[in-house]
């Protein structure tokens, strides 16, 4: 009974519908940590390539190197919390006022104006306040994020000074095990996370950076709390920046009317356009060889199935859904070419051949 239950596991399609459910289940049981794979994911690369770095100008030990970038990135962070802890925590109590701010826009003369001649405003409105509030109650959650991002520093830490023990047990496991596969994606959703993480800090940045000099052109008040709503929102994909746009067109028209309006439409723009068809192009290409419109259509369904995380899940699960999908076909290839070398095999020939009829 074992050997038939064991045969049957080991056929190609059982094993991986089994796997498969697996990494599945795996992900939807942790989901409520994927926030610290993120925080820990950052820091492992990030702490990773200076390391590397540091190693290749100084030849200095590895684990030194580590240690040496823990102590610079320590000695960082305590300075900048002594030095700007106050205005972080003001630039946060502003944000979370955004939402509300961003509903009494429905009283601006100016959307007083469109409701004239489109009468679905108060959607777009109820819309926008629903993003800023997803996106800052993430932000405004200051002990969850402490208790992560000091989790993800710590798990990268030890990762990095264990590195060698860690690939030895993992070129142990044999890669074609049921083990060995759940390891292997897993190290592909890490992956995802990176990668994703560093497109749209970049993305982030760039807009935040961009905008900043019209906002002080402008003469735009709440200067930091609109900092904060451009840098978070540069970090959902594709409908970010045109939210963080919207919001910054009626701040545009009561300080400078309708020149701050065409300035600031400008930009957002300018912007989107930067992202749609320079950043994301350029770092995506590399990883996931899919047309822009497939992007878009993912991002649309992650969001109706799982609201605003699903923004966030749409790339990192296009990017290991085509890992696995490149796996089963090379697997696939290899038995196939497998079985043409034992069918043409000359000693397995004529040992047919020989065989009576």
């Amino acid at each position: 009974m074992h050997d038939r239950v064991g045969a049957f596991l080991a056929e190609r399609t059982p094993r991986r519908a089994l796997t498969l459910l697996a990494f599945l289940l795996l992900l939807a049981a942790f989901r409520q940590l994927l926030p610290l794979l993120v925080f820990f994911v950052a820091f492992e690369r990030g702490l990773g390539a200076a390391a590397d770095f540091l190693v290749e100008k100084t030849r200095m030990p590895r684990k030194g190197a580590v240690l040496g970038v823990v102590a610079v990135v320590v000695a960082l962070v305590g300075t900048g919390l002594a030095v700007g802890a106050g205005r972080i925590v003001r630039a946060v109590r502003e944000a979370r006022d955004l939402p509300e701010r961003i509903g009494e826009i429905r009283e601006h003369p100016l959307v007083k104006r469109l409701h004239e001649q489109v009468t679905d405003t108060d959607a777009l409105v109820e819309q926008g306040k629903h993003y800023a509030g997803s996106a800052l109650h993430y932000v405004s959650q200051v002990g969850h994020i402490v208790a992560y991002t000091l989790i993800g520093f710590i798990f990268a830490v030890v990762f990095h000074l264990e590195r060698e023990r860690l690939a030895e047990f993992r070129g142990s496991v044999d890669p074609k095990s049921f083990l060995g596969t759940l390891l292997r994606w897993c190290a592909h959703a890490a992956d995802a996370v990176s990668l994703t993480i560093q497109l749209q800090l970049v993305v982030a940045a760039c807009n935040t950076l961009l905008t900043l000099p019209l906002l002080l052109l402008l003469g735009i008040p709440h200067v930091a709390m609109l900092m904060v709503l451009i840098f978070v929102s540069g970090l959902v994909p594709v409908i970010g920046n045109l939210v963080s746009g919207a919001v910054l067109v009626f701040f545009a028209y009561q300080a400078k009317h309708w020149l701050g309006v065409g300035l600031m439409v400008s930009l957002t723009f300018l912007l989107h356009k930067i992202e749609s068809y320079y950043l994301n192009p350029h770092l995506t290409a590399r990883h996931v060889p899919l047309p822009g419109f497939v992007l878009v259509v993912s991002l649309v369904i992650f969001e109706h199935l799982f609201g605003f995380a699903g923004l966030f899940l749409s790339f990192p699960s296009l990017f290991v859904a085509g890992k696995i999908r490149a796996e089963f076909r090379d697997e696939d290839e290899d038995e196939l070419a497998a079985v043409s070398h034992r069918s043409l095999d000359p000693a397995l020939t004529s040992r047919r051949a020989r065989i009576p009829r």
